[in-house]
């Protein structure tokens, strides 16, 4: 009886209608956001993807580039050790200039001297 009482009240009616409207709202809202969800979760694996792929052509290009500078490398060490060679010779040109004019200053000195 008690009951009765209470659920005939207008009242109570409407509050519970306007629950019964929030409810809905909010199941609403929660299934528009679960869409959301998804929509991201797939712009994500979207975006996973590109980067996938990039990273692809970045390592593709790191390795060629690895390549190309073991070349050079390797050319510019060529190059060092032929400097090296030259440099070598022209210091044995010197040295042998310099004992040749050593020897020559020498024999004048010998010369003038009356060494010779």
């Amino acid at each position: 009886m008690a009951v009765a009482a209470v659920m005939a009240d207008p009242l109570l009616e409407s509050r519970v209608a306007r629950l019964e409207s929030d409810v809905t709202h909010i199941r609403s809202d929660i299934a528009q956001m679960k869409l959301d969800v998804r929509e991201l979760r797939e712009g994500v694996t979207d975006v996973r993807q590109q980067i996938g792929q990039e990273s692809g052509g970045v390592r593709q290009e790191r390795a060629g580039l690895r390549d190309e500078m073991r070349k050079e490398f390797g050319r510019v060490r060529q190059e060092l050790a032929g400097l090296r060679d030259e440099v070598h010779r022209g210091l044995a040109s010197n040295r042998i200039w310099m004992l040749l004019q050593s020897g020559a200053i020498l024999a004048i000195m010998a010369r003038g001297f009356g060494w010779i």
